[in-house]
Order: structure tokens, then C-alpha cells, then sequence
């Protein structure tokens, strides 16, 4: 492609943002064309990295930094050599004559000129852009630190004087350039979850179109169209099975080793591999709307987000910088009384250039956005970092039941119909074949299995909590029908006759009535087994110290009769969707309540929740009002969510005990004169290193990781 010379702009929009770092700017910048596209960037540093790597994001940072280091480090280098010259008569040793030395002098500023203009000036401007905005960081110190020490040092060459501190100011950039190249390494890193799961994703499907079969393009499929997916290729939408069988590897989205078995019906998902066998699956999602794509976008948003802890800090950093520089006023102040001015600004220097308020920007971003990749490596989607927050201070987990708890795969075992059975089936499945609810699934396919067709239905109202209602044409005339519990019928006005009543109830089975014309005419019952590891979770809870409770709109028995058999603390039944929320209203009020469900009753539960947690089975309502999302059905993780978040929140601890304490003892040190600048950059540099070694750690595989 054609690449034009980049050239200085003056007219850009005060809301530009540079193409290389993602960093935005105000008017001014370096335009360069790339075909018939204009780019743009805040600096020559990050125009020039561009036409050498051509990366974006972090890693494009990362290498804009790196570029800046090897620059800045080789002529630092040479000026660290002279400086040992002329401070420790290191001249003598090569016999130069001292009328040669004002020369050297002048030469450390030829050395230092570039390095202030083309690695130093990024700090100048954003110094200058944060005091626009009266919002002060680190650049502001690093600025007013190294670029106090090149105008003193240029005004004592060029008038005869001899305090001469070039190599402390270039190399505090160095060393600041340096940290922030690992910290943008680290980034990298983190975010490695995220460009993994984008570099799976496949970019052409073998589609079957008007008998042929053809390869396209993943954005040019549409939904219901028939792909053909060979063995060992990557799925390229998500589709349920039309033909065939297969096994296929979804650990990139489930965090199961596994292979799952895949048969005609089942749902296929993008960027997971199929392993073994030939299949056709109609298409049922577009490119942009496959759960690997929400998936990416979560994980970007999550990232993107700050949590409450993070914008307390961020608010003790905002008043911080001005504390450091108020700090160093005074040192110089105080050092210019007791001795010589040349000695206060180099102490006033050591005071902005050991603060270090890096320590605290990283140390929770960098530590939450490790552990919202670490979990959605374990197929745990996490929305905000304030969630992570929350799990990790959680002291209730509210489950709802069915789907949840319970497997969701409800059979019908039995039909109790006053009349004739076949009708009532005939006009329960007509009105639940417009649910989406594992109910209304189980009576279709129960009904399907008697060779029993649906009928046209209208006016289809759902009662989340209750039950489903509608119109249904038989013989000619429209039936007003009601499928619900025994609250959904009292509500039409229906009695329920005594020989369709209780008995499923106390046996854990659910009764749902059906009526119709102001009458109940009969019962479908319902059972639906636990999770087979729902009690070991429950049990796993309990060990964590943490409160379990039972919520569900199912009848008082059949809800207990769960508890029981999983050992739940508390267990509330005949819930409707808005008593539900009133119970975890009342609930939180005694500590930080995780709600985990999966229903469109659960919906409103879900959001008022500390943190709502839906599996990946559950509705989209559902996963809508969730702020944590497992996919799959793996309940198991909830917790080892719950414990890798407080070992997040641990860490993130950590970090900030450190910053804070590395600078309640390191400002005191430089302003009684203890340090010196290079040793000061050199502290600052090192504490941003522990804190990104720190939250590394975060990333390692531990024996709970493998377990979930």
C-alpha cells in the first residue's frame, strides 16, 4: 500500500484519537495516508513505531515504548560516561586538560537534547494536557522533575556554572520509559485471553446454497442457512445439528477438557473445533451475535470498566500528585534556606522523581483485568470489575431451582384429566409451544411423543412466576386456556378440584393445572432431577463460610423438598417474580448476596442482586440482567469463582499496601536528603515491577484452577 510522508497537522478535532497507542489528543498531531485512509497520531514517536510494526492496542504500545528505550537508553548511556568524567575527575585518566571540560559539558547537552525532545516531550504533553484539565499524574511529575533539571543544567553550561545534572534528567526518562514498557508488556498479556479467543475465530464457512456447497465469508451467512463443518476445522457460527454426530472441543469457551458429544438437535458454537465426525447445523446466529463474539465484547467491556476500589484510588491519586508537588516546593524551600540552590533543586528533583503514583494506577487495573481474563479462561464471563469486588466479598448465595439447581430437563410423569386427556393435552401444548421455559419444552415433547399436534393460539400472555395463558382455536370456536400454578388459576378464577391437587407436591414433584372456559380440567406433573453435583457445590459454600438460600415460584414442599436433598440453609417457595425481588432486598441487608439463575422470572432477581450470575443455559433476559455469565451449565465454578475473586481482591490489597507504603517511606528519605535522583528513578521503577510481578501471579495455574 501507498504510504505517504507523515506530516504535522494543525486542524485536528479536539476529540482525535491516536491510531497507534489509542490515546487521545487535542488539536495538533501527525497525519500520515495509508492508501485512501487518513491516519492519525498524537506524537512522531507513535507515527514512526506505526510504519515500523504496524501493531496497534497494547502490544502497539509496547513497542512504541521499546522504541523510546532503545533511543533513549543509547544516548543516556554515553551521557552517564561523560557525566563520570567530569564528577569523579574520571578525565584525569585519559589526561585531558580541565580547560577541555566546559567542551564535554556542552556536549552532555547536545547528547540530552534529543533525548528530551523526542522521549521526554510525550510527558511534557501530557503534563500540559492534565493541567488543562486539572487532573495531574505521574507525566506531570516526571516533566517538572527531568525537565527542571535540563533547563538548570543548560543555564549553568551557558553561564559558566558548574552544577551540570544531564544524566540525571535523561536518565529518569529512561528508567520511567522503561517501566512503562513493562507495564504496557504486561498489559499485553493480560489481554491475551481476549486476542486469543479473536484470532480463533474463523473467517470463511462452507455453506450449502442452492445445492451447492460454497465457502464465504462468516459476515455473509445468514441465519438458517445450512453449513458444513469437516473434521478438525474450527465451527465457523453457532448452529444447531441438522445431520450427523461428533464430538467437539469447546475448552476455549467452556473451560472443559472434555470433548461434549454432539448429536442431531444439539447447539454447535463458534471457534470451538469439531473433532472427529462430518456435520451439518443450521446457522442460528450472525457473525456478530455468536456467543464468541459476546464473549470478546464482554471481556472488552470488563476490562474497560473500574470498579468502586479503583475509582477510590484513582480519586487519592488525583489528590496525591499535588501533595508531591507542594512536598517538593517545600524541600526546595527548606534546602535553599540551609544551604546553596543547587543542592535544594537537586533534593526537590529526588522528591518528585521517587513519587510514585504508577504504583497506585496499576495495581488494581492490572490485577482485576488479569483475573477477568484468568476467569474467562475457565469459561466465566465477568462484566464489570466492580462484580469482581463484590464476589469476593460474598455472604449469601441465593439459588433459584429449577434449571438452576435441578438439571432444568423436566419430564412429564404423569396427566390427570377430568375428561378426555388428549384434549387437554391438545390445549396445553398449543398455548406452551409459545414458551421459551423448560416447562413448556417438556409438555411439547411429552405431547409430540403421543402423536398430539398443537392448534392455532392467540393472544399468548405470560405471567413470569405463574404461568402462560392464551387463545385456542378448537372445533371451530376459541378457547380462553390457563396453564399455571394453583396462584396462575385462582387468579382466572378457577377452583381446583381436590383429586388433581397436592400428592406431586409431596412427593417433589411439580403440579401445573390446566383450565379452561372458568374451569380446571386437569394437572400435567412435573419432575425434574438435581445436578448431579448441586449437593458438593452447596457443601463447597458451606466450607467457604458462606450462606446458602433456596428461592424459587415452585410450591413450598417441592422447594424445601430440594433443600433437603442438598443441604440449603434456607429455602422460601411460591415466590412471585416481584416477591422474589422483595426477598433479596431483604436478604442483602445481611451482607454482600450472589443470586445465581437462570429463568426470565429470575431476571428481576438477577439485577438487584450484588452480583447476578447466570449460566449459560438460562434465557437471554436472563443473561441480560447477569453481571457474570457461565457458560455452559458448569455450576461448579461458581465456587471457584467466588474464591479466585477474593484471591484477586487479595492481591489487589497487596499492590496497594505497597504503593502506599513505598511512598510514605520514600518521599520522607528524599526530602532529608537520603537519596539521590538516579537511585530515586531506579526505587520507582522497581516498585512498579513488584506490583506487575505481584499481580502476575494471578495468572499462574493453581490446583483449584484444575479442578473447576
Amino acid at each position: 500500500m501507498d504510504i505517504k510522508e507523515a506530516i504535522p497537522t494543525k486542524n485536528l478535532s479536539e476529540t482525535q484519537t491516536c491510531t497507534q497507542c489509542g490515546l487521545s489528543f487535542g488539536r495538533g498531531g501527525v497525519a500520515r495516508t495509508k492508501g485512501a485512509l487518513t491516519l492519525h497520531f498524537c506524537c512522531y514517536g507513535c507515527s514512526f513505531t506505526n510504519s515500523l510494526t504496524g501493531a496497534k492496542g497494547e502490544a502497539g504500545t509496547a513497542a512504541l515504548f521499546l522504541a523510546r528505550l532503545g533511543f533513549a537508553a543509547f544516548l543516556s548511556m554515553n551521557i552517564m560516561a561523560l557525566s563520570w568524567m567530569i564528577y569523579d575527575n574520571g578525565w584525569t585518566t585519559f589526561g585531558i586538560e580541565p580547560d577541555i571540560l566546559p567542551y564535554f559539558e556542552k556536549l552532555l547537552f547536545v547528547l540530552s537534547l534529543p533525548v528530551m525532545l523526542f522521549v521526554g516531550s510525550p510527558f511534557v504533553r501530557n503534563a500540559l494536557r492534565e493541567i488543562r484539565s486539572t487532573s495531574l499524574s505521574m507525566d506531570s511529575l516526571i516533566a517538572l522533575g527531568s525537565f527542571s533539571a535540563f533547563f538548570f543544567s543548560t543555564y549553568e553550561i551557558f553561564t559558566g556554572g558548574d552544577g551540570v545534572y544531564f544524566d540525571t534528567a535523561t536518565m529518569t526518562i529512561v528508567l520511567v520509559t522503561g517501566g512503562r514498557y513493562l507495564e504496557a508488556t504486561a498489559k499485553v498479556r493480560t489481554s491475551a485471553a481476549v486476542r486469543k479467543l479473536i484470532d480463533l475465530r474463523p473467517d470463511t464457512a462452507r455453506i450449502l446454497r442452492d445445492g451447492k456447497e460454497m465457502v464465504l465469508s462468516t459476515g455473509g451467512v445468514r441465519i438458517g442457512e445450512t453449513m458444513k463443518i469437516l473434521p478438525g476445522e474450527r465451527i465457523p457460527l453457532d448452529g444447531t445439528i441438522l445431520e450427523g454426530r461428533t464430538s467437539v472441543n469447546e475448552s476455549l469457551l467452556t473451560g472443559e477438557s472434555l470433548p461434549a458429544v454432539k448429536t442431531i438437535g444439539d447447539q454447535l458454537f463458534a471457534a470451538t473445533i469439531n473433532i472427529e465426525g462430518v456435520v451439518l447445523a443450521r446457522v442460528s446466529a450472525l457473525q456478530q451475535e455468536t456467543v464468541h463474539a459476546q464473549t470478546v465484547r464482554l471481556m472488552e467491556e470488563a476490562q474497560r470498566s473500574r470498579s468502586p476500589m479503583q475509582q477510590s484510588v484513582d480519586r487519592i491519586s488525583g489528590l496525591f500528585i499535588p501533595i508531591v508537588i507542594a512536598v517538593a516546593l517545600f524541600t526546595f524551600a527548606g534546602w535553599s534556606v540551609a544551604g546553596d540552590v543547587e543542592e535544594a533543586l537537586l533534593r526537590a528533583l529526588t522528591v518528585l522523581v521517587v513519587a510514585c503514583p504508577c504504583a497506585l494506577g496499576i495495581g488494581t487495573p492490572l490485577a482485576s483485568a488479569i483475573g477477568i481474563g484468568r476467569a474467562a479462561e475457565q469459561g466465566i464471563l465477568i462484566r464489570t470489575t466492580s462484580a469482581l469486588e463484590h464476589l469476593a466479598d460474598t455472604k449469601i448465595v441465593a439459588f433459584d431451582k429449577t434449571g438452576t439447581l435441578t438439571d432444568g430437563e423436566l419430564s412429564v410423569t404423569a396427566v390427570r384429566a377430568n375428561g378426555n386427556e388428549k384434549e387437554l393435552l391438545e390445549l396445553a401444548m398449543s398455548v406452551e409451544r409459545n414458551s421459551e421455559h423448560s416447562i413448556g419444552k417438556a409438555i411439547m415433547k411429552y405431547a409430540e411423543a403421543k402423536s398430539v399436534k398443537a392448534l392455532p393460539a392467540r393472544n399468548i400472555v405470560a405471567q413470569p412466576g405463574l404461568g402462560i395463558k392464551a387463545d385456542v382455536a378448537d372445533g371451530g370456536a376459541w378457547k380462553s386456556v390457563v396453564i399455571g400454578t394453583e396462584a396462575m388459576v385462582a387468579l382466572e378464577g378457577m377452583m381446583i378440584d381436590d383429586a388433581n391437587r397436592a400428592p406431586a407436591r409431596l412427593s417433589g414433584e411439580t403440579a401445573l393445572y390446566v383450565g379452561w372456559n372458568g374451569a380446571v380440567r386437569g394437572a400435567v406433573v412435573l419432575r425434574d432431577s438435581l445436578r448431579r453435583n448441586a449437593k458438593e457445590v452447596v457443601q463447597t459454600l458451606h466450607q467457604q463460610r458462606i450462606q446458602t438460600i433456596l428461592l424459587s415460584g415452585d410450591a413450598a414442599e417441592t422447594t424445601e423438598s430440594v433443600a433437603r436433598s442438598v443441604s440449603i440453609d434456607e429455602a422460601f417457595g411460591r415466590l412471585l417474580p416481584k416477591e422474589k425481588l422483595e426477598r433479596i432486598r431483604t436478604l442483602k441487608n445481611r451482607g454482600t448476596l450472589v443470586m445465581v439463575g437462570d429463568g426470565i422470572n429470575d431476571a428481576p432477581s438477577l439485577a438487584a442482586a450484588d452480583v447476578g450470575i447466570a449460566l449459560g443455559t438460562a434465557t437471554d433476559i436472563a443473561k441480560e440482567s447477569a453481571d457474570v455469565l457461565v457458560i455452559g451449565d458448569h455450576l461448579e465454578r461458581i465456587p471457584w469463582l467466588l474464591e479466585f475473586a477474593r484471591r484477586t481482591m487479595a492481591t489487589i490489597h497487596w499492590n496497594l499496601f505497597w504503593a502506599f507504603g513505598y511512598n510514605a517511606i520514600g518521599i520522607p528519605l528524599a526530602v532529608a536528603g537520603l537519596l539521590q535522583p538516579i537511585l530515586a528513578a531506579t526505587a520507582m521503577v522497581l516498585s512498579s515491577l513488584f506490583i506487575i510481578a505481584n499481580s502476575g501471579r494471578l495468572m499462574r495455574r493453581h490446583k483449584a484452577d484444575a479442578q473447576a
